[in-house]
């Protein structure tokens, strides 16, 4: 009975020593990790600063905010580098190739909780330049 015993405790000392490492590895508590909801977003100032006057020229400020409310569409504030759940059931990381792919082709990826009633138009009125300027607008908007 006692090698039972002993046998117990280095079985229930292996587990937590396990559990321990795996929770505390690379130096992180579980409170610190960022988790997938956040990826670093390097951003051109300039390019923010003409992506954030054409997009009140555009009226992207009339569905989209920039503070965190709620609107018609998502906010963009904290968006960039973010996981993104999306109606399909899907999730997707907010990336410079998601928000590109949300102006020219806003119908492919729509956001769960919101309808899909963004204009295709943009991409007819919008050069290459201007579409950067907006998606670097928007990663200026991560932080």
């Amino acid at each position: 009975m006692r090698r039972g015993s002993e046998a117990l405790v280095a079985l229930g000392l292996t587990v937590v020593l396990g559990l321990a490492f795996w929770l505390f590895a690379d130096d992180r508590s579980v409170g610190d990790d960022p988790g997938p909801d956040s990826a670093p977003v390097e951003v051109d100032p300039e390019a923010a600063a003409r992506g954030e006057v054409l997009s009140t020229d555009t009226g992207c400020l009339a569905c989209h905010t920039v503070d965190g409310t709620p609107s018609t569409g998502p906010t963009w504030k904290g968006l960039a580098g973010a996981s993104r759940p999306l109606a399909s059931g899907e999730t997707v990381t907010a990336d410079q190739n998601y928000l590109t792919l949300s102006i020219v082709d806003p119908n492919s990826q729509v956001v769960a909780g919101f309808d899909a009633v963004m204009p295709t138009t943009y991409v007819d009125q919008l050069s290459e330049a201007d579409i950067g300027d907006l998606v670097e607008y928007i990663q200026s908007l991560a932080g």
